[in-house]
């Protein structure tokens, strides 16, 4: 899954189509999201799922902070090191090859770690929720941007959908305060920024034709919740209402989340 993933993340469609921000509401989202967290100069950030470093090393300007980058990506990260040599920051950013289930830094390294429309495509998120507590400082924030449901799944339509993909893996707000919870880390903050979600679907519906060809690079799995899954009688729930279900029922949204290290 991580697999695909990354080689979708990699597709200069796909960073064309979002400016390589790669995530609703852009780098006017990540600069909302610095501030309101209180990222300053004085700051060591983690940024999880860096891609192409644009938000690392928007932010290494904006907030004139010291910036770990990592992903899984060695094409993306080779990107990102160029990127952050062209904009003057590369000694303001470094850039690691990582997964965020095992991160190469020492305990309490960071005073912040963000992750922008990362976390949701976690398939071990109580890993990388320990994880993130583990690096973070007494009093360190995480700050992340993602999708959210305002219901659960209900374990028919689970059967029916593969979890791998940003709307279906998302959790519900409580959910998440509850497994951040678990590792030590207390909800400051919750906003709705749901509405940056059309702007983002214009864009890739613009790039790609389609949504169904934006899903389908996904891979096999998370292809068949655009274009129908098979039953146990061999036929197929069309692509339109199994997507309407997983958003009547979820209702999923997009939010900025801080929570803090006590």
């Amino acid at each position: 899954m991580k697999e695909t993933v990354v080689q979708a993340y990699e597709s200069d469609t796909f960073n064309r189509a979002l400016d390589e921000s790669l995530h609703p509401g852009g780098l006017d989202l990540t600069e909302y999201m610095a501030c309101t967290a209180g990222i300053t100069e004085d700051s060591v950030v983690l940024d999880i799922a860096t891609g192409r470093g644009t938000s690392a090393c928007f932010l290494a300007g904006f907030c004139n902070c010291c910036i770990e980058g990592i992903d899984l990506s060695r094409a993306s990260l080779s990107q990102a090191r160029a990127k952050a040599a062209c904009q003057g920051v590369s000694h303001k950013v470094r850039f690691h090859l990582a997964d965020i289930e095992e991160l190469p830094f020492k305990d309490a390294a960071f005073d912040y770690v963000v992750s922008e429309c990362s976390f949701s495509l976690l398939p071990d998120k109580s890993a990388g929720a320990t994880e993130i507590a583990r690096v973070l400082k007494p009093g360190g924030k995480f700050a992340f941007t993602d999708m959210f449901l305002e219901h659960r799944f209900s374990d028919e339509l689970k059967s029916l959908v593969p979890f791998d993909c940003c709307f279906t893996g998302a959790q519900t707000r409580d959910d998440y305060e509850a497994l951040f919870g678990l590792v030590g880390l207390k909800s400051q903050l919750f906003e709705d920024h749901s509405f940056s979600l059309r702007e983002i679907t214009d864009k890739l519906r613009g790039e790609y034709g389609s949504l169904q060809v934006f899903w389908n690079q996904f891979g096999k799995g998370t292809a068949s919740l655009c274009t129908g899954t098979p039953d146990a009688g061999g036929s197929c729930e069309g692509y339109g209402s199994l997507w309407k279900r997983v958003f009547a029922e979820g209702k999923p949204g997009y939010c900025l989340m801080v929570m803090e290290k006590v």
